[in-house]
């Protein structure tokens, strides 16, 4: 029997190994011809390099899409997107479970509604819109297009969290004196954190690495991202390889140093949202 699991093992972790290594090898891919001359890149893109362009492709990707601009744009659009989709999502969520009124059912029932209409049926309307409310080519306006589409999948999973939540600690701290807004940021926040980590990862990655919203939002240089910056360097009759492969390794670190950094709370946010789930 302990044979039979010894060999259970190792044959999970040889599965496990080889699936890390099929998502790994294309990050590899990409730092590896970072470091190639353009046409090494065209010509053997699976070879070793046969000449380092190290500095220059990491310089002129540097200077030609100006890194530090576009990294600090997405960084500010991920940050306030983020933080109010999840603000709104647990709002929301306590709203309509711990009072249920006709008007919470409507709003509950229009945000369901609006997760069976895809994105592309809207993005005309959309900026049209934006166009009339003057926010179109801005920050703001496309960080309240993030919260208009995330709310929804953020709401329900929001609102299961809720569900689980004991009423007795709200009636206890009501007891003692607290307004319902006291009792919302200090009793069901602190409990609701394993579910807004989920909720905070998932929508970090996506609005990251998000291309159509500031595409349709944000056709301005001064807030461009990083992969409008990126998709500038592809055009009909060239592509500049030898500094979109660069570029992509410099926008890749920030997201993959805050991953490593945060790694054991979203871990531990994860694990004990499916636990209480």
């Amino acid at each position: 029997m302990t044979t039979n699991k010894k060999k259970s093992r190792i044959i999970v972790f040889i599965i496990v190994l080889l699936l890390a290594l099929l998502f790994v090898y294309p990050l590899f891919l990409i730092v590896l011809n970072s470091v190639k001359p353009l046409a090494q890149i065209l010509t053997d893109p699976l070879g070793m390099p046969k000449k380092m362009q190290m500095a220059e492709n990491y310089q002129k990707a540097f200077e030609e899409i100006d890194v530090l601009r576009v990294v600090l744009n997405t960084a500010v659009l991920t940050a306030l997107s983020v933080a109010g989709i999840t603000l709104l999502s647990a709002m929301t969520a306590y709203w309509t479970q711990r009072y249920p009124t006709r008007f919470s059912k409507l709003f509950e029932t229009l945000v369901v509604l609006s997760m069976l209409i895809p994105f592309a049926s809207l993005m005309l309307p959309l900026v049209q819109v934006m166009k009339a409310l003057y926010i179109n080519n801005t920050m703001f306006g496309t960080v309240l297009t993030y919260w208009g589409i995330g709310l929804a999948f953020a709401f329900f999973m929001m609102q299961s969290a809720v569900k689980g939540l004991p009423v007795e600690l709200e009636e206890s701290a009501r007891i003692d004196g607290c307004s319902r807004t006291k009792v919302f940021f200090s009793v069901i926040i602190p409990l609701l954190k394993p579910t807004m980590v989920s909720v905070i990862l998932m929508d970090m990655f996506w609005i990251w690495n998000d291309f159509i919203v500031p595409l349709i939002m944000m056709n301005n240089d001064r807030l461009m991202t990083i992969q409008l910056a990126i998709s500038r360097l592809f055009g009909q009759y060239s592509s500049k390889w030898h500094v979109a492969l660069p570029a992509l390794v410099m926008t890749m670190l920030p997201i993959i140093i805050v991953f490593v950094l945060l790694q054991k709370k979203i871990m531990d946010g994860v694990i004990a949202g499916a636990v209480k789930g």
